[in-house]
């Protein structure tokens, strides 16, 4: 296959839901679902600090951010990183990329966000090993939501409805987490 013969993922046609927007709406939900299903995790490293519905609603929040801020600009790097690679392989470098992008952002975003929840209640702040636990967490996340987006991005592209309403539901809850946030910070600080 020649890399004349694939066509950009902004290309559409047909009414459908442009594929990178569909494909940001694919990471952003599984890193949705990823998040709430590994709250207890991060739960137990902010020892009881915090809630857990309140603390999986903000983790929640940061992964739908991550997707529609650093993802949508991650996934444009993915399809010209990947551009020359054959069909059957692509969907492993959008996944490298997110194992490097997700990964980064939990190590920074999360670590910080738990830190300064600890410090400000008076508790240690996350060893090395908890870092690393995180980041770790994170990468997979992060390679499972690219390779899925990749994966079934003209599937979703096609269901317009099911897209706009996955994408209203991702937002929701974000905003919920966000308001969440906002309050937290605002008794803490």
């Amino acid at each position: 296959m020649n890399p004349k013969d694939i066509e950009p993922v902004t290309d559409k046609s047909d009414g459908a839901v442009p594929l990178m927007l569909s494909q940001t709406i694919i990471v952003a939900g599984v890193l949705s679902i990823g998040e709430l299903v590994c709250s207890p995790l991060y739960f137990t490293l902010l020892r009881g600090s915090l809630a857990l519905i309140p603390w999986a609603l903000e983790a929640v929040f940061m992964a739908v951010a991550f997707a529609f801020v650093v993802g949508f600009a991650l996934l444009w790097c993915a399809e010209s990183f990947t551009f020359r690679l054959r069909e059957r392989f692509r969907q492993f470098g959008y996944a490298a990329v997110g194992l490097v992008g997700y990964g980064a952002w939990s190590l920074l975003v999360f670590t910080a966000t738990i830190n300064s929840i600890l410090a400000k209640v008076g508790e240690d702040v996350l060893t090395n090993g908890q870092v690393g636990a995180v980041a770790l967490n994170g990468a997979a996340l992060g390679f499972v939501s690219f390779l899925l987006a990749k994966m079934l991005d003209a599937r979703l592209g096609r269901r317009k409805v099911c897209a706009i309403a996955a994408l209203v539901a991702e937002i929701l809850v974000a905003i919920v987490g966000l308001l969440i946030m906002i309050r937290m910070f605002s008794v803490l600080y």
